[in-house]
């Protein structure tokens, strides 16, 4: 059994992965010993469940604080750990940990899991990327304690900050207090920000972290005295590219929704200055990928909700948990346009030329994501009277694993919300390997090329 799985290809492999666990994590949910005496949860909606905690969504169809005790919230966090890590990530750390060698194919899969670029030192990577999880998670759980122990008890309050801390950096969006999210913490500033941060380390990508680090202890080792300007440049392409589009989508994020909201007194038009702005800040960071709220989005401006659209559909970084097309991909076609604009070939960054394969890919993320964005939401469309743009913002939500929601989850039919499973597995995997792992690609010959020919576009 083990052999055969190894033959498939690395991309049916993840896909496989992902959907065992989901499978095995619902009915775990579905065991009497996970499920409250008051639960009315179904099968169907702990699948669902299962379904978002793996794909680090945050979208349900039952609370997690309604439906399930002690024991099945931590399934639930074990759900949401692995889907965070991803499965073979997990499995070979445990190899490698028990002194055995893994395969070049199981260590290509993991690569391709982890979106990572190269293979050197990969027992030290895997290694590291579970290390500095529960280090982060750890942090973040102390932290939180700060606030919730003294509210819920040493043994509750403990509980619900681990569940919150590893939700947060897995960016899976879910709570164990009930149904309203974050809401009732929206000017506790230690919850907003310990949870923001949380979702910024694990949305960045494992190899910026590494990046950092690593350039980090080498000045701290050489002790050299370098200011931040030759720090930076320091720094991989990759890194630069990921650390200023994200900033940039989160200062312009916390500035249009402030802008847009300021006077909404059903949203924060009745806060203080010093609160719209964490609430700005804190709705841009979890509108990328995580699914928190600490306001209703039922409640903001229709163009906010179409703002978040779009933000959400670019979500976090490679390599992390983040779901969307990704922040480098969406630079790279900024890039592409603004050369083609300029009349230039050569696509460059921080003094580098990106090969023409990496662009190709880049536009292939963006139309395939967009393509089965058009595909779930018209399907809702045609089952579902609700309003376009909330139905929009529903299916970005889960295809973007993203997890924030105008209330509208729940009370959709069994078929969108089989939709809506399909675009959280298809976003947490990407479409690319859906795509890859259905069909069998077969080796070629000789590639044919015949007379070029022009096309008329635009």
């Amino acid at each position: 059994m083990l052999d055969k799985f190894r033959k498939l290809s690395i991309s049916t492999r993840i896909a496989l992965s992902f959907a065992s666990v989901i499978f095995i994590g619902s009915l775990f949910l579905s065991l009497p010993i996970s499920s409250l005496a008051t639960s009315q949860s179904s099968y169907f909606d702990n699948l669902f469940t299962s379904v978002s905690m793996v794909c680090v969504t945050g979208l349900f169809t039952s609370s997690v604080a309604e439906s399930y005790t002690l024991f099945g919230q931590i399934v639930c966090i074990v759900l949401m750990q692995i889907g965070g890590l991803g499965l073979m990530t997990i499995i070979a750390t445990m190899v490698i940990q028990l002194g055995k060698k893994i395969s070049y194919s199981d260590t290509m899969a993991v690569k391709e899991a982890l979106n990572r670029d190269q293979l050197g030192d990969f027992k030290t990577y895997l290694l590291s990327i579970v290390k500095y999880t529960f280090i982060i998670e750890g942090t973040g759980m102390l932290l939180l304690s700060l606030r919730f122990v003294p509210e819920f008890g040493w043994a509750k309050g403990l509980f619900t900050s681990l569940f919150l801390a590893v939700s947060g950096f897995c960016n899976a969006g879910f709570d164990n207090m009930g149904t309203v999210s974050l809401q009732n913490y929206v000017h506790d500033p230690l919850v907003n920000l310990v949870i923001a941060s949380l979702i910024i380390l694990g949305g960045i990508g494992f190899s910026v972290w590494f990046d950092v680090s690593h350039n980090v202890h080498s000045i701290i080792k050489n002790k050299k005295r370098l200011n931040f300007k030759k720090m930076y440049r320091l720094l991989k392409p990759h890194t630069r590219l990921a650390i200023n589009m994200s900033l940039l989508l989160i200062a312009i994020g916390t500035m249009m929704f402030m802008v847009v909201e300021w006077n909404n007194p059903k949203s924060i038009g009745t806060f203080t200055v010093g609160q719209k702005v964490l609430a700005a800040f804190f709705q841009t960071i979890t509108m990328r990928t995580a699914g928190f709220a600490t306001l209703d989005y039922a409640n903001v401006l229709p163009f906010s909700l179409l703002f978040f659209v779009f933000t959400m559909f670019i979500g976090g970084s490679p390599g992390g948990a983040a779901g969307g097309i990704k922040t480098t991909t969406f630079a790279l076609v900024l890039l592409l346009i603004h050369n083609e604009l300029k009349g230039r070939r050569s696509i460059n960054y921080a003094r580098h030329t990106i090969p023409e394969d990496t662009i190709r890919r880049a536009l292939i993320v963006v139309v395939s994501f967009f393509t089965c964005l058009m595909v779930g939401v018209s399907i809702l469309l045609l089952v579902e009277d609700q309003p376009f743009l909330n139905l929009l913002f529903e299916t970005v939500s889960a295809l973007a694993t993203v997890g924030v929601s105008v209330n509208l989850t729940p009370e959709l039919s069994k078929i969108s919300q089989v939709v809506l499973m399909l675009l959280m597995f298809i976003g947490r995997i990407g479409p690319i390997t859906i795509f890859l792992s259905l069909v069998r690609r077969k080796r070629k010959g000789k590639e044919q090329v015949y007379a070029k020919t022009n096309i008329l576009i635009g």
